[in-house]
């Protein structure tokens, strides 16, 4: 879960980019492990998207 910042404190976009990265990452593992999806699902799904925007 995200560390909740004073209103001072600011977080780069790398930082974010990093935590959504491992955060889609994670949420893929579990999927997969579960059987939910294949490695081969979501690449596809990856390319439709990146077709579609």
């Amino acid at each position: 879960m995200a560390e909740k910042l004073d209103q001072q404190e600011t977080v780069s976009l790398e930082e974010v980019v990093i935590s959504n990265s491992f955060e889609i990452t994670a949420m893929f593992n579990i999927m997969e492990r579960k059987g939910l999806i294949t490695r081969g699902e979501f690449l596809e799904e990856l390319k439709r998207l990146k077709v579609k925007h």
